[in-house]
Formats: C-alpha cells, structure tokens, sequence
C-alpha cells in the first residue's frame, strides 16, 4: 500500500493546478491554531465547544491559506484546536469535518506525547505508543469511510526541555517518536504523509541554524519558525 501513498498529494497539486474549485480542511493542535505567533487570538467565528478560529495571528496555516486562495480557485479553512489530542478529533470528527471538505490536512500528535498524573499510572512507552498508533489508524479509517481524501503530516521538532517531564506529567513519548509511529502506521494503511519533522530537522542540518531560533517557547514555532514551516510544506507540494 505504501505505493500509493503520494497519490493524494499528487492528486491535490494536479486539481490545484487545473483550476477546480476546492475547500480543504486542516485539523491539528496548537501549531495548527498559530499559538506562537505574532498576534494569536482566538477571536474569530467558533469551531467547537470553547475553541475559536484565530483569523489574524501569524502562523503556517494563515500563510497556506493567503497562497492557495490567491493563487488557486480554493479556500481553507482552518479548525486547528489548541492543547487538543488525536482522541479530541476522533470525538468531535463529525463537526470537525465537513461533508464539502475536498481534501483534509491533519497534523496532530504533539500532546499525545504526554500523560498527566492525576490521569493514572504511568504506561509504558510501548503501551502509550500503540494507544497512538490505533488511534491513527483509526482516524484514517473515518476519513476514509467518508470518502474525503487525507494528507496526514508529522510535526517539526522541539527543544531538548519541551521534551522532558513537566511539573504535572511524565513526557512518555517524543516528537521524533510521533513522526516514527506516523511512518509505521502509514506502513500499514498507506494513507498520504508529509513528514514537517524530517524536513525541519534537514533544514536545520543544512544550515546549521539552532532549532530554538525558530521556537517561541521551546515547542510552538515564533515568526520565523512558522515561515520556514510553510516554506517546507509550499515546497514539498510544488504549488
């Protein structure tokens, strides 16, 4: 299956280019929601329960949206929620997605790597990876039974100190263990993936800048941050 997994990337550059009319979707946490950014509100039109779009704060999103909407006959529309899991779209998915959605971005991950005390005993790194894992698997699954078309994407990296425990949680996976169990599940249901982690980390090789210049607080990307992001994202899809 793994054959086809650019085939949905193909397919969005070559509708993209052919001018057809298309609304795409992007669902994520708080990078997709701009936290970081110059301006970050949420003050704009309500996505679900407490959260609200941020329509004016710097961000990769905001960025993707300004090209593909100048340059192509589509719109974006972004339902990014801050501090949220995988479990949170998998709960809300029939509001989240909609029955017009062309084609949906979905980065999320980031806070699945963490478990709080108060939520139980610590799991294994094994036991909390596999929760993730099926729950990917899972999401696909919904996506795919509702016949929409799904660009999945690891995150970019964070600081040595966003990965460690926090005052109230054990960080029981990684960010480079969020993009690992993606590529695994991608194995097996052969779904679209853009790797933001692997394409930000050869960046950074490439031109020997600090990861930490690029984030505003250890995990959410600053300005510069999230322009390199939509750079490397404009640039994997050649649009």
């Amino acid at each position: 299956m793994v054959a086809n997994m650019h085939q949905t990337i193909i397919e969005l550059q070559n509708e993209l280019k052919a001018g057809k009319k298309l609304q795409i979707k992007l669902l994520g946490d708080s990078i997709t929601h701009g936290a970081g950014g110059t301006g970050f509100r949420q003050d704009g039109e309500p996505i679900v329960e407490n959260f609200a779009r941020n329509p004016h704060g710097f961000c990769w999103a905001k960025l993707f949206k300004e090209h593909l909407a100048e340059n192509y006959s589509c719109t974006v529309v972004n339902n990014g929620c801050t501090g949220t899991k995988i479990e949170f779209i998998l709960q809300h998915f029939d509001t989240l997605v909609d029955e017009n959605d062309d084609f949906v971005i979905c980065m999320i991950g980031t806070n699945n790597r963490h478990q709080y005390f108060r939520e139980g005993e610590k799991p294994s790194r094994e036991t909390f990876g596999e929760r993730f894992y099926k729950n990917v698997l899972q999401l696909n699954d919904k996506f795919t039974k509702l016949g929409k078309r799904v660009i999945f994407m690891a995150n970019i990296p964070a600081s040595e100190k966003n990965e460690q425990d926090g005052a109230e949680f054990w960080r029981i996976l990684h960010m480079c263990d969020i993009n690992a169990i993606y590529k695994r599940a991608q194995e097996k249901a052969g779904f679209a993936l853009i790797s933001l982690y692997d394409l930000f980390t050869d960046y950074l090789a490439k031109s020997g800048a600090d990861l930490n210049e690029f984030l505003f607080d250890g995990l959410h990307p600053n300005d510069a941050g999230y322009k390199v992001m939509f750079a490397l994202l404009k640039a994997h899809f050649s649009v």
